[in-house]
């Protein structure tokens, strides 16, 4: 089984969640999600068309097909496959032209992300591609794969180190070589050779500075595939980058409202489990939004006593901060609450249950 949700833009709120056939793979689970999106519009009359952005498995022939007929637009990263690899490292980087987004972290640094425009062919439909080129991650899969190859100059010195104990022969202590290669994803960027002196058999690598080459022409630049011809280049950018957001939903789906195992007999009941923690998760990001919404209308001093207490406002933090509530009821009186704390009583504000 899998589950999916639709999450809205604004607040990343959930806003329906259902099952799905787990022995289907995921490009073929976007029509029963698009039939159900359908359900959902029809109640919003006159709203425009919703971007709808997802990763990778997003784009087919079949399912830019089904948004083509129901007039959505979509928005995700194209398959990183070797003919869009070739594509990538021919983009001239003086092509490239700045973009505006800047992460939380950068709000004052120069421009990280790069782009530029062009088309990609998928089935008979050409859309739009966005080349996108973060420098951050250039830097960062460069300084990886240096690291992957000195840890494997490390794993090829034990390995001769350890011959003849455990490798008697050159073809077995090559088939151990090559699986450390694999496993460093450095396979076709070094090359493999073995030789027996004195009738000891040894590995050597040698860096593939072509092929080395080659790879760093593409680190940190992929490509973004949409039908939409209105958006500009950094609305696009910037829609993608709130994909984060979807995946955080996910994430408190799996964690903090986790349930404890329980044996489900029949497909039925696990769909409906889906159901209930799907409904515990809309309620979890209303109370994340509503209390994000009322900061603006906070004071100086209120602000920094939640930045203290909670920092960044997510659900989870403001539920813990109001797990110890306790409340009181005297014979004839109503119920209250015993004594909240001052950030307690800010939050009970916040959420309009005082």
């Amino acid at each position: 089984m899998k589950a999916g949700h639709w999450v809205a833009a604004d607040g990343a709120l959930p806003l329906t969640g259902r099952s799905f056939d787990g022995n289907h793979g995921e490009p073929n689970a976007v029509e029963p999600a698009l039939v159900q999106l359908d359900a959902l519009r029809q109640g919003l009359a006159g709203a425009p068309a919703p971007l709808l952005v997802g990763d990778s498995k997003l784009l087919s022939q079949q399912n830019v097909l089904a948004f083509q007929r129901r007039g959505l637009r979509f928005l995700c990263p194209h398959p990183k496959d070797a003919p869009l690899k070739r594509r990538l490292a021919a983009l001239a980087q003086a092509d490239f032209e700045p973009l505006s987004y800047r992460p939380q972290r950068q709000k004052d640094d120069e421009p990280r992300y790069l782009a530029q425009e062009g088309r990609v062919e998928v089935g008979a439909h050409s859309l739009r591609a966005l080349f996108i080129l973060s420098l951050d991650d250039r830097e960062a899969a460069r300084a990886q794969r240096e690291r992957q190859l000195a840890r494997l100059d490390e794993d090829i010195r034990s390995l001769n180190g350890g011959v003849p104990r455990y490798t008697k022969t050159a073809e077995e202590l090559e088939h151990k070589a090559q699986a450390k290669i694999e496993r460093r994803g450095l396979t076709g960027l070094v090359r493999l050779t073995t030789n027996e002196p004195g009738g000891k058999p040894q590995a050597r690598i040698e860096r593939h500075e072509q092929a080395i080459r080659a790879a760093m022409r593409t680190n940190g630049r992929y490509c973004l595939v949409s039908n939409d011809p209105d958006l500009s280049a950094d609305e696009l950018f910037a829609a993608y980058k709130r994909q984060h957001l979807i995946e955080g939903r996910f994430r408190d789906w799996k964690g903090p409202l986790a349930v404890r195992p329980i044996f489900l007999h029949t497909n039925r009941r696990i769909a409906a489990l889906v159901a209930i923690i799907s409904l515990a998760l809309l309620l979890y990001g209303l109370i994340e939004r509503q209390v994000r919404r009322g900061l603006a209308a906070l004071d100086q001093r209120e602000r920094r006593l939640l930045a203290q207490r909670i920092g960044r406002a997510t659900a989870r933090k403001i539920l813990d901060q109001l797990s110890d509530l306790t409340t009181i009821r005297s014979r004839d009186g109503p119920t209250k609450i015993a004594q909240p704390r001052p950030v307690q009583q800010l939050l009970l504000r916040l959420l309009n249950l005082t």
